[in-house]
């Protein structure tokens, strides 16, 4: 998949976003805060009085995905997050993947995201003085997050 010299950092203009019936589409940036863990924090005395520290991982948190594209007619995160809304937790939770492409469409990279909902789906206001593409943000919150290729 990847292309290019090995080794050789890879770069991404598009992120082609695949969750069936909830949610597709090409979005221009995408990001993830998966792999964070809770920090269990331990303070004690030594025996000779000194402070001393411990710090272990704790129970991980729920990995987030943010994705950002040009507002255009597609509802469909809209409806997604209505789901939510309602209730409906069982057929809102949805498996999906994000494939990071070149700007020929190549796909360079493919995630695999397992059970994922919408937290938020937020549109900005419009500012008329100003000349700019209304960006529309959607956060999902999903159980796994794993890379595929």
């Amino acid at each position: 998949m990847p292309k290019g010299r090995a080794n050789e950092p890879l770069s991404s203009n598009r992120f082609i976003v695949d969750f069936k019936s909830k949610l597709k589409g090409v979005f221009t940036e995408v990001s993830v805060a998966s792999a964070e863990f809770e920090v269990i924090q331990y303070k004690y005395a030594e025996k000779d009085g000194k402070p001393g520290y411990y710090a272990a991982p704790g129970a991980m948190k729920a990995p987030e995905i943010t994705l950002k594209r040009g507002v255009t007619e597609d509802d469909s995160a809209w409806k997604w997050s209505k789901e939510v809304q309602d209730g409906k937790m069982d057929s809102a939770r949805a498996n999906g993947t994000i494939i990071m492409a070149d700007y020929d469409g190549t796909p360079l990279l493919e995630y695999n995201i397992v059970r994922a909902w919408p937290k938020s789906v937020k549109m900005p206001g419009p500012n008329a003085g100003q000349n700019q593409v209304l960006v529309e943000e959607i956060v999902l919150v999903c159980e796994d997050f794993k890379r595929a290729k």
